[in-house]
């Protein structure tokens, strides 16, 4: 237990994976998908168009929800829809220093699957739920834990 009190109360900076990948707004869903199929990610971060722009991120379900099946009037297909057009923006990003427990808390009241860590208006890395939870499993098993 007690190392999973540490692991809460670590910074977002020790879980986040620093190899993300971004896509330029002006691609397709299409080449956004070859991405995700490519690298086995499930969300891209969508770079700025200038200084004034901020940073967006294209997801499975942005994909599934928007263009798969976005509802009865609605067409659009991956290979000439723009990311920028269904992309979430703004990002929802914290600090390096955040502690794991209150990145969680605030995925869950924002219900995303993953934040932004920002620096100096950059994102460094990105959290993913799934990032924690792959921590919680490398965690050692104690024996009091165990069934018999």
């Amino acid at each position: 237990m007690d190392q999973l009190i540490t692991l809460r109360t670590l910074p977002v900076s020790a879980l986040m994976n620093k190899d993300f990948q971004t896509i330029k707004g002006s691609a397709t869903v299409a080449e956004a998908l070859q991405i995700m199929k490519k690298t086995g990610e499930s969300g891209i971060v969508v770079e700025p168009r200038n200084e004034d722009d901020c940073y967006g991120i294209i997801t499975e379900k942005d994909i599934l929800e928007k263009v798969i099946d976005p509802g009865e009037d609605i067409h659009r297909d991956p290979w000439n829809t723009p990311v920028f057009q269904i992309m979430s923006k703004p990002v929802i990003s914290v600090n390096p220093s955040m502690r794991i427990k209150y990145a969680l808390r605030l995925m869950k009241r924002t219900n995303i699957r993953r934040l932004s860590i920002m620096d100096n208006n950059k994102i460094i890395g990105i959290l993913n739920m799934s990032d924690v939870l792959h921590a919680v499993e490398e965690l050692p098993v104690h024996d009091d834990h165990i069934a018999l």
